[in-house]
């Protein structure tokens, strides 16, 4: 008797343990609890005096990887890592300024069509390191990499398959306090750049 109770309360627990995990009502969703792991790469366009001038964008390309963990069907929460490679050209003068940033993200997720679709809304904070050089005319201009704060806000959908593998394209705008992307302080405005990405998405629970 005692060992049919064991096995019955290890059969419960389990149950409760998987049905915890499986979304309730969205059985195409990736599990809660799962670490999300993703590679993102596209475009970014940099905002700077500039850019304002000139009104001339430079496409540049941009990548990302990220960490994260879902905590709720609803919510993820983890780590970001990347860079790029900006540009911008007004007057004779052009900026070329690659930079490296990463931080902690928030993202809200609302599952829909069973969970093979995901709306999503992405918050990114932490630190850019950026090393800019102007050149006018022939004379080129080059500062050492400088550290600022960033904060990004990004909106896009993911499509799931098996649980596992998701596509993911996002549209964002990143933030930072600092006007010398460019090297040139013309008034209060800070300089950012936007950001149209795709990624890969790769879900998984970690063995116990």
């Amino acid at each position: 008797m005692k060992r049919f109770v064991s096995l019955a309360s290890v059969l419960v627990l389990l149950f409760t343990i998987q049905a915890e995990a499986q979304m309730r009502g969205y059985p195409y969703a990736p599990r809660v609890r799962s670490i999300r792991l993703g590679i993102e790469a596209g475009a970014g366009v940099l905002g700077s005096d500039l850019t304002k001038e000139s009104k001339d964008y430079h496409f540049r390309p941009v990548s990302n990887l990220e960490l994260a963990y879902v905590i709720h069907r609803n919510f993820a929460i983890g780590l970001y890592g990347g860079g790029g490679y900006m540009r911008s050209a007004a007057n004779g003068m052009e900026s070329n300024t690659p930079f490296l940033t990463g931080g902690a993200l928030l993202e809200l997720r609302i599952p829909m069509l069973r969970g093979s679709l995901f709306p999503i809304l992405q918050l990114r904070g932490g630190g850019i390191v950026i090393d800019p050089e102007l050149r006018v005319g022939r004379e080129l201009y080059e500062s050492e990499a400088l550290r600022y704060l960033s904060f990004s806000g990004a909106a896009g959908f993911e499509i799931i398959s098996w649980r596992q593998l998701g596509v993911r394209a996002l549209f964002g705008v990143t933030f930072t306090n600092t006007d010398k992307w460019d090297l040139l302080v013309r008034g209060d405005d800070k300089d950012g750049f936007s950001f149209t990405t795709l990624s890969l998405q790769y879900y998984f629970r970690p063995r116990r």
